[in-house]
C-alpha cells in the first residue's frame, strides 16, 4: 500500500513536469517539484515519531503447563510531543500460538503513560522467551512506516504439570514400597538395614561412631522400619529414539512421568536426583533440600532432545556414586541393545530398576520388555498416544502445587 502511494506520487510529479514542459506553464513545474519533494520531506519529519518513547514488559517468572497469566506492557512518552497511531508488538515462541500481542495506541499524549496487557497461554512445558518488543508508526501521509526495536527479552519457565498416578517408584529388595521416613527414637523391634549418611533430624544415639571415624563424616544406622526413598530419575533425551509431536510425543510423555515421579518423591521426603543430559546437562544432583523438587522441575522444563547419543555414558558416570539398593526410575523409548546394556550396568551397581518403556502410537515392545524382566527390572509400557491417567485406570486431575 505504501509503495503504491509512493509510485503514484512520483508518477504525478512526472506528469506535472511533462504537462508544464509541453504547455510552458510555470505553475506546473512548481507543482511537480512539490510532489517530488513531498515524500522525502515527510520521511525526514517522520523519523522522529518514535524517538524518546520508552517501552517495558512485566511477565511472570514461572508457570505450570496449562496455566495462563497476564503479561503487561508499559509505553511511556516522556517527550513534549504528542504521538499518534503507534503500534506495539511483542514476539512470542511458536508454542504460545493463539496469542496476538499486538496493539495500536491512537493517541499518546506528551508525558503520558499507557499500560496494555495480553494473556500468555501455556500448553507445553519449556522456556518461553518473550521479545524483542517492536514499535511501529507511519508518517502523516502514510507513505512510510518506521520501526524501533527494544531488544529486552524475558524468560518464563513453564514447569511440566505432574499428574496423579499410582506409585511409579519400584519396591525395594524386600518388596516394600517407599514411604515417608519414620524418625524412631528407640531401636527395639527394628531390623538392621545398613549404614548411611547422617541427615539433620536423625537421632544422635544412632550414629555409628566407628564408621564415622573411618569415613570422616557422620554416619548413622538405618533400620528397615525407617525406609525412605533414595532414587534417581533417568530420562533419555536422544532425539532419534523419540517420536511424535506435541503433548503426546514420547518426549513430552516421558517428561510428565519424570515430573510425577519427582512429585511423589517430594511427598515422601525422598532423597532423589535427575539424570537428563542433552546438548546441555539438565541433571540435578541428589540432595535432601526443600528446593530439590523445584530444581528437578526446572531441569525438566529446560530439557531438550539431543542428536548426540551421550545418554549411556552419562548414566554410568552419574550413577556410580549412588548407594546400593537405591531406586532407579528409567524413562526411555529405546528398545535396542544399548538400553539392555544400561539396564545391566544399573543392576550391577545394585540398583532396583523400574523401566518405563515409552511406545509411540502403534508400536509394541513385547520382546524388549521380556528381556528387561529377565534381567530383573520392573517394567511398564506407556502408550504415548493415550493420556497417562487412562493407562493407570484413574480419573482426570493434576498436581498443581510446585
Amino acid at each position: 500500500m505504501e509503495r503504491s502511494k509512493r509510485h503514484a506520487l512520483l508518477w504525478a510529479a512526472f506528469f506535472l513536469f511533462l504537462v508544464g514542459f509541453m504547455l510552458h506553464i510555470r505553475q506546473m513545474f512548481y507543482m511537480s517539484a512539490a510532489a517530488a519533494m513531498l515524500w522525502p520531506i515527510s520521511l525526514l519529519l517522520g523519523r522522529r515519531k518514535l524517538a524518546g518513547l520508552e517501552l517495558s514488559r512485566s511477565a511472570p517468572k514461572a508457570l505450570q503447563a496449562g496455566e495462563a497469566a497476564d503479561v503487561k506492557l508499559r509505553l511511556i512518552n516522556p517527550t513534549r510531543t504528542k504521538r499518534l497511531f503507534v503500534q506495539l508488538t511483542d514476539a512470542l515462541p511458536a508454542k504460545a500460538a493463539g496469542v496476538d500481542p499486538s496493539f495500536i495506541v491512537p493517541n499518546l499524549e506528551a508525558g503520558a503513560e499507557v499500560e496494555l496487557s495480553y494473556v500468555l497461554r501455556t500448553s507445553l512445558r519449556g522456556v518461553y522467551r518473550l521479545g524483542p518488543l517492536l514499535l511501529q508508526a507511519a508518517e502523516t501521509l502514510g507513505l512510510s512506516t518506521f520501526s524501533r526495536q527494544f531488544e529486552r527479552s524475558d524468560e518464563v519457565i513453564v514447569y511440566p504439570t505432574p499428574v496423579p498416578l499410582p506409585p511409579l517408584w519400584p519396591p525395594d529388595a524386600a518388596g516394600h514400597r517407599p514411604h515417608r521416613a519414620l524418625r524412631v527414637v528407640g531401636d527395639d523391634g527394628l531390623d538392621f538395614y545398613g549404614i548411611r549418611e547422617y541427615v539433620p533430624g536423625d537421632d544422635l544415639r544412632r550414629v555409628h561412631w566407628k564408621t564415622t571415624a573411618r569415613m570422616d563424616e557422620l554416619m548413622t544406622v538405618q533400620f528397615t522400619k525407617e525406609q525412605s526413598l533414595e532414587g534417581t530419575i533417568i530420562l533419555d533425551l536422544h532425539a532419534k529414539s523419540h517420536a511424535g509431536e506435541g503433548l503426546f510425543s514420547t518426549l513430552e510423555q516421558g517428561v510428565l512421568l519424570a515430573a510425577t515421579a519427582a512429585r511423589q518423591a517430594d511427598v515422601l521426603a525422598g532423597d532423589v536426583g535427575l539424570i537428563a543430559v542433552g546438548d546441555e546437562d539438565y541433571s540435578v544432583p541428589v540432595a535432601l533440600s526443600v528446593d530439590q523438587y523445584r530444581a528437578i522441575l526446572e531441569g525438566l522444563a529446560r530439557a531438550e532432545p539431543t542428536p548426540a547419543d551421550n545418554w549411556p555414558d552419562a548414566v554410568v558416570e552419574r550413577i556410580a556414586g549412588r548407594p546400593p539398593r537405591g531406586a532407579a526410575l528409567v524413562i526411555s523409548p529405546r528398545t535396542d541393545e544399548t538400553a539392555l546394556t544400561v539396564a545391566g550396568q544399573l543392576l550391577a551397581r545394585d540398583q532396583v530398576v523400574s523401566w518405563m518403556v515409552l511406545e509411540p502410537a502403534g508400536a509394541t515392545a513385547a520382546a524388549f520388555v521380556a528381556q528387561l524382566q529377565s534381567l530383573g527390572c520392573h517394567v511398564r509400557t506407556i502408550d504415548c498416544s493415550l493420556p497417562l491417567q487412562a493407562q493407570f485406570g484413574i480419573g482426570q486431575g493434576s498436581y498443581a502445587q510446585t
